[in-house]
């Protein structure tokens, strides 16, 4: 799916189908998928419960006792309150060159929507910073609507394509919010470095691992080749900015898949030593399923 092609036609209020329409899924039954150190009821008074809109009553699905007594008869409405968020979270979003291919476009797009939706779900804040060879734009609204809205107008927005390093754009984070880090940080990015440098999060990341308390859950983009794509196929180079025909056999899209597997499987090991959880993301129906085994592992963990 196109996520970039289809975010201009977002209507002005969000809703379940829009949403589906951009590829975030919205359960049935709702369960807020909570990925965070706790969530705990304050030991003071807090805002209360705001509005965050209003929207027509979706029987089987919306509880009977959201709806709007004043809604009228043949139409009825559900109130949709915002609690107090309880926690901070920032999406680290990579624009680099290496993630500019469409197909990695695509589900980065999807991953961000569906994580801000969910996480805000769930009642926390989330705020979504990009990043090529340095932080740049930075996404933040009061409210779910609001926080979706900026989202998707940012990510239709053009950009220019540079390398990156993102030890040094993790450092970076760390030296701009040394006195207000956000609970937890997600790094989505496919960590491909065009200079070939090996990632090494357990040596480089040391100091924002232990500023963080480990809270950073690295999201690794990822793809597989279809072999549909079989014969001659005109492919943007993004890092040299240039065009060319590119052919592709069967036996190649083979040894493509297995190379793009083998090297995430050494990402993950890496993470794992550096005692990090983490997500892998290929579809962008994964995304979802993803983020609540990454709730239960990290639930599971506290016990």
């Amino acid at each position: 799916m196109h996520t970039i092609s289809r975010l201009n036609e977002i209507p002005a209020v969000i809703d379940r189908t829009a949403l589906h329409a951009l590829g975030v899924l919205v359960p049935i039954q709702f369960h807020p998928v909570k990925v965070l150190p706790g969530r705990h009821p304050l030991g003071r008074a807090g805002e209360g419960m705001r509005l965050l809109r209003t929207r027509p009553y979706v029987v089987g699905e919306d509880n009977p006792r959201d709806i709007d007594k004043f809604s009228p008869r043949n139409e009825r409405m559900v109130m949709e309150w915002e609690d107090e968020a309880q926690a901070s979270i920032v999406l680290l979003a990579d624009t680099t060159a290496s993630m500019a291919p469409p197909f990695k476009a695509a589900l980065r797009n999807a991953c961000l929507l569906q994580l801000t939706y969910s996480l805000w779900r769930a009642g926390d804040r989330v705020a979504t910073v990009f990043f090529d060879n340095a932080l740049r734009e930075q996404v933040r609204a009061a409210n779910l609507r609001m926080q979706l809205e900026r989202l998707t107008t940012s990510l239709a927005r053009p950009r220019e394509t540079a390398e990156t390093d993102v030890s040094a754009v993790l450092q970076q984070y760390l030296d701009q919010g040394r006195n207000r880090l956000s609970d937890l940080l997600f790094v989505v990015s496919d960590f491909v470095s065009t200079d070939k440098k090996v990632l090494d999060p357990e040596t480089e990341w040391r100091p924002m691992l232990n500023s963080m308390h480990r809270n950073i859950v690295p999201v690794i983009i990822s793809f597989e080749m279809s072999a549909n794509l079989e014969g001659v196929a005109k492919l943007w180079d993004a890092e040299r900015k240039t065009r060319r025909l590119t052919w592709f056999s069967s036996k190649r899209i083979r040894r493509i898949n297995q190379a793009e597997k083998d090297r995430v499987a050494a990402l993950v090991l890496r993470f794992r030593a550096a005692g990090l959880d983490y997500m892998v993301l290929s579809n962008q129906h994964h995304v979802y399923p993803q983020l609540a085994r990454l709730a239960r592992m990290r639930r599971f963990r506290k016990q």
